[in-house]
């Protein structure tokens, strides 16, 4: 059963704009990593995501770790996986959600058209069952090698020589001796 106030709860899906099976995935996510290490000071904490999916929102929202920040980092990985650094003293976990959990929800939903009344009330269960699992039902938890990602950096920012945009130092190019930002290098 989620220890996450109704507050909480509320904020996340006002910034996310709805409350799905994502969302809530997210939800517990995030109270996992505020039960093991705390929110988000400044860059304290880093989250790491392994997917782009709703639940990101709720990490994002109640961890307070953010791309602008540098502290929110993404890896198109594709899975339902979260990895948290706290800095100060390197605790660090990784959680994926147990792929029986929901299991025959899932497989029901996939059947279903996803605005029908079946699929609007399958998905609700599982929102409610996401919701109730203990957390160390919900996620397999393991401890990663890789190090903390370092804090975010400056970096100058240097007119594209095709298109006149400034972009970061970084992300650019050198093409037949012209520093391009990475559109101008496709087109």
């Amino acid at each position: 059963m989620t220890n996450l106030t109704r507050e909480q709860i509320d904020g996340a899906i006002s910034f996310h704009g709805h409350h799905c099976p994502g969302l809530t995935i997210g939800l517990r996510a995030a109270e996992f990593c505020l039960r093991e290490i705390g929110n988000a000071k400044d860059e304290e904490i880093v989250a790491v995501v392994e997917n782009d999916m709703c639940a990101v929102d709720a990490v994002q929202f109640l961890t307070g770790c953010t791309f602008g920040k540098g502290n929110f980092i993404f890896r198109d990985y594709g899975k339902a996986a979260f990895t948290f650094f706290r800095r100060s003293d390197d605790k660090r976990f990784r959680i994926i959600l147990n792929p029986t959990l929901c299991a025959d929800l899932r497989s029901q939903m996939e059947n279903v058209p996803r605005d029908s009344a079946e699929g609007k009330a399958l998905r609700q269960k599982m929102i409610e069952r996401l919701m109730e699992a203990e957390l160390d039902e919900m996620f397999n938890v393991s401890i990663p090698d890789e190090p903390i990602p370092g804090k975010a950096r400056l970096h100058k920012t240097i007119a594209c020589a095709r298109c006149g945009e400034g972009t970061m130092e970084t992300r650019l190019s050198e093409v037949n001796g012209q520093l391009l930002c990475r559109i101008c290098t496709i087109n």
